[in-house]
């Protein structure tokens, strides 16, 4: 008996850390490739208020840090994703001096201690289910304060497929249907 087992994409992680060709740029554009199914899209990252900074453990602007709200990181994508999480540094305490404004999708969530969604320990915010991008939407990250301060580590989407490999996909599914069916009727 065959089976045929496939999966219509998987998530992919972007790190801009210890990329020291980085530094000193105010947009980075990249290539994120989901490898087992080949679905792709180009992540920009367009820096507010400095230009980029890299080293192994952090990325900002300046001096590897978001600092205040007079400095920020715009994420775009050129086709449709779902956010799934993104890992921060140097963000903590609950009284907002050190938080971060992440704003995705019209929204905006200000992650420090205590935040829903957001685990303070590892400065990891996952929202209770992926967030979906259209191609072209945005994600800002900025201080919540003039005083705060933090990093970013990295970002993971799943990148979603084009509507003709959606197209491909379902035709695939229906002929393994078809297929079995024959199978079972003889």
């Amino acid at each position: 008996m065959s089976l045929i087992v496939f999966s219509a994409s998987a998530a992919v992680t972007f790190d801009p850390t210890g990329k020291s060709p980085y530094d000193g740029l105010s947009i980075i554009q990249e290539n994120l490739t989901d490898l087992d199914n080949g679905f792709l899209t180009e992540i920009t990252l367009t820096a507010g208020g400095g230009t980029f900074n890299s080293n192994a453990g952090d990325f900002g602007i300046g001096d590897d840090e978001i600092n205040g709200t007079s400095e920020s990181i715009t994420i775009t994508f050129s086709t449709d994703i779902f956010f799934n999480y993104i890992d921060l540094g140097g963000v903590g305490s609950s009284d907002g001096t050190d938080s971060a404004s992440f704003t995705i999708g019209g929204s905006t969530t200000i992650l420090q201690t205590g935040a829903t969604d957001f685990d303070g320990g590892s400065d990891i915010y996952t929202p209770s289910s992926p967030i979906f991008l259209a191609q072209g939407d945005s994600i800002l990250l900025t201080g919540s304060t003039a005083t705060s301060s933090y990093d970013l580590e990295a970002i993971n989407v799943t990148v979603t497929p084009e509507p003709n490999a959606y197209a491909l996909l379902s035709g695939i599914c229906a002929l393994a249907f078809v297929m079995l069916r024959r199978r079972s009727v003889k």
